[in-house]
């Protein structure tokens, strides 16, 4: 059984991977790598907001402000888009991305952790891999 919190970690952890590759890359690598980022980043914002910010408000939050920074990450990511080769633009988009994932899995994740059960952990994370896969 998947569990939707799991799903969504390997995505931020993913992010940040190919951040590191994009750090370390040049040239048309770097294009290439900022576009994956920013394709990647938009998908899981997509997923999140169509799979478990659904249901913040039965575990006692509220993903207004989460779906807020993800309203102003993907208006950074178009910024990207239209200026892959700016690194700093790029670099903008994706450390507020992780900023944003950290908070989520270390302040919401605890609250969300203690009141999912296990199957309700499963209908969300075969909706968020469905969400992503659909917005891809």
């Amino acid at each position: 059984m998947s569990d939707v919190l799991a799903t969504i970690k390997a995505d931020h952890d993913n992010v940040k991977s190919l951040f590191g590759k994009y750090k370390a890359a040049t040239g048309s690598e770097k294009v290439t790598l900022a576009m994956t980022l920013i394709t990647e980043m938009k998908a899981h914002s997509a997923a999140e907001d169509a799979s478990i910010y659904a249901d913040y408000s039965s575990w006692g939050l509220n993903a207004a402000s989460n779906k807020q920074e993800h309203a102003e990450i993907n208006k950074m990511l178009a910024d990207a888009a239209a200026a892959a080769s700016n690194d700093a633009v790029v670099t903008k988009a994706v450390t507020t991305f992780i900023a944003h994932s950290d908070e989520e899995e270390n302040q919401q994740w605890p609250a969300i952790k203690a009141k999912m059960s296990a199957s309700e952990s499963a209908t969300l994370a075969t909706q968020f891999v469905n969400a992503k896969k659909s917005v891809a």
